[in-house]
């Protein structure tokens, strides 16, 4: 069984829309979170969904998976403090095996394409995690304290992550009770880094520009611009072209 598991936890403070979180701001008419649902319900290799949300939006979340036809919508869990605990929260309330995959989505990348997704399981057959990347553009320089840089690398050999990430369930909910049961010294965001701890080999695919993540209020503007040239590609995509 392979399973997609959509984050729409966050309160998206960065975001500034008042007390609406920023995955249920409407992008071209839905809410943003529909998008990633459409896009999940639309995939051959997905089987089931499960959508972490706010407590409060799960009414609604279950409303929207009515309104726009997900009928893959099987399950919807409370969202934790943190990221990691949204997805672990995700991850309990699957009825998942070890062998099954757990494909982690987020509801403000609108724009995630189906070639992206299949390219995922096509490598899970080989694999036991696959994350998405694209090429680093410029230098990324480290810094401890946010003022003095600690370290300088070269974009030759370095990648911007995206998502989504797929993984084997049973690694994948190890890597998350290893860190919640072991002190740590700073905070994980990426479930790959919580995978790769435990020596797995992790594929990456190249993903696309189109997928971008909404984070600030001029974001939307660009997701908005986007939309047109992302149905034609996806449609064009579709069509074999």
């Amino acid at each position: 069984m392979n399973y997609a598991v959509i984050l729409a936890g966050g309160y998206g403070v960065r975001f500034n829309s008042g007390n609406l979180p920023k995955q249920f701001v409407e992008l071209t008419g839905m809410p943003m979170l529909a998008y990633s649902m459409r896009t999940a319900e639309c995939n051959v290799h997905i089987d089931e969904i499960c959508v972490v949300t706010l407590e409060e939006y799960i009414p609604r979340v279950w409303a929207w998976g009515n309104e726009y036809g997900i009928s893959k919508l099987k399950y919807v869990a409370k969202a934790g403090e943190k990221r990691f605990d949204s997805v672990y929260s995700g991850l309990c309330s699957l009825p998942a095996k070890p062998e099954d995959t757990v494909i982690i989505m987020t509801a403000v990348c609108p724009f995630l394409s189906q070639e992206t997704i299949n390219r995922h399981y096509e490598l899970m057959e080989t694999y036991d995690g696959v994350i998405t990347v694209v090429n680093a553009t410029d230098a990324i320089t480290a810094s401890e304290d946010g003022f003095i840089a600690n370290q300088t690398l070269q974009k030759e050999k370095l990648f911007v992550q995206q998502g989504p990430q797929t993984f084997r369930y049973c690694l994948l909910r190890r890597a998350h009770e290893n860190y919640r049961n072991t002190s740590q010294e700073r905070e994980v965001y990426e479930d790959s880094e919580l995978v790769l701890r435990l020596g797995v080999q992790v594929a990456m695919v190249k993903g696309d520009r189109f997928c971008i993540k909404v984070t600030y209020p001029e974001d939307l503007s660009i997701a908005t611009a986007l939309y047109p040239l992302f149905s034609e590609k996806e449609n064009r995509k579709g069509q074999g072209a």
